[in-house]
């Protein structure tokens, strides 16, 4: 019996047509995927990358100043027993080989050892810190020994909500958020040096203008050294929705208060699909310079 629904390992591709426009939201796109009001081509493939379970839902859209899309997702539901969600956002470091295999092997490889656990019922830090190990030997099995500091690299962050607690994981500087009417707040602190110098007791505004500041401290990656991710568990007293993403949303939107009035509707009433849309819509509005990776997941998740 399958009792777990997830994401397709290599991500859950989109075509033409499967939704409204990405620009001016009409509903009128043809099957080649060209869109009758404004005009413009639909993105295919890993370009936008769409997924809605009703518990969980997530969109990955290359944006509109990049190449190609290095952001990856995987989530998946425990359909059977106590109800559990897992979700991994990865985001590919685009200095780096193959940034966009890096970040979708890990999202791949992690998912499967967290709903494992989540299946079993087992402590959902334990298996953030195993997942993230799984991650770290898949993307390191990446690298070409003859061609060094070109290694395929990400960041990480993750989710396993259940009905009682949110455990996330963070590897780097993608980021994940609570998001409620009162209450909302961020639950990861960015691995950058900019970060870090504020952390040793130096000024957000020194920090901020210090060489490299947004440069990322940890990584996921073959040199990324020895490392394990900082994790954290929330223990909600109300409904509410657990939000993973990219840099390429929390740059345009990065304080919590300002996630929740972008949503449409309150977090506790708005489904995971309409606001992970509602989400990335605004951050390709606002100039959508980099990949945006918006995952929602309802707190508490029903079966």
């Amino acid at each position: 019996m399958v009792d777990t629904a997830r994401t397709p390992e290599g991500g859950p591709l989109g075509a033409p047509g499967d939704g409204p426009c990405v620009a001016c939201r009409s509903a009128d796109v043809s099957d080649e995927g060209v869109c009758a009001d404004c005009g413009r081509a639909q993105p295919t493939g890993r370009d936008r990358m769409v997924a809605d379970f009703g518990q969980v839902a997530g969109i990955s859209d290359r944006g509109r100043r990049r190449a190609r899309n290095e952001d990856s997702m995987a989530f998946g539901v425990v359909t059977n027993g106590a109800p559990a969600v897992a979700a991994v956002v990865c985001d590919g470091v685009a200095t780096s080989d193959r940034a966009d295999t890096a970040s979708q092997r890990a999202v791949d490889t992690a998912l499967e050892v967290l709903l494992d656990a989540a299946r079993e019922g087992g402590d959902a830090e334990a298996a953030t810190r195993a997942a993230v190990a799984t991650a770290i030997e898949q993307v390191t099995a990446l690298a070409d020994p003859d061609t060094p500091g070109t290694a395929p690299s990400c960041t990480f962050v993750s989710a396993v909500v259940t009905d009682s607690a949110v455990t996330v994981g963070w590897v780097g500087d993608s980021r994940a958020y609570w998001l409620a009417e009162s209450g909302a707040r961020a639950l990861t602190a960015d691995d950058t040096v900019a970060a870090e110098l504020v952390a040793e007791g130096m000024s957000e505004e020194e920090a901020m203008s210090a060489y490299q500041a947004h440069a990322l401290s940890k990584w996921i990656g073959a040199d990324a050294g020895s490392l394990e991710p900082r994790t954290l568990t929330l223990t909600p007293d109300g409904p509410g929705l657990v939000l993973l993403c990219s840099d390429g949303l929390w740059n345009y939107l990065p304080e919590p208060a300002a996630l929740v009035d972008a949503l449409p509707g309150a977090p506790a009433e708005v489904g995971a699909m309409a606001g992970a849309d509602e989400l990335t819509r605004i951050a390709l509005e606002l100039g959508g310079h980099d990949n945006v990776t918006t995952v929602l997941v309802p707190f508490p998740p029903t079966t």
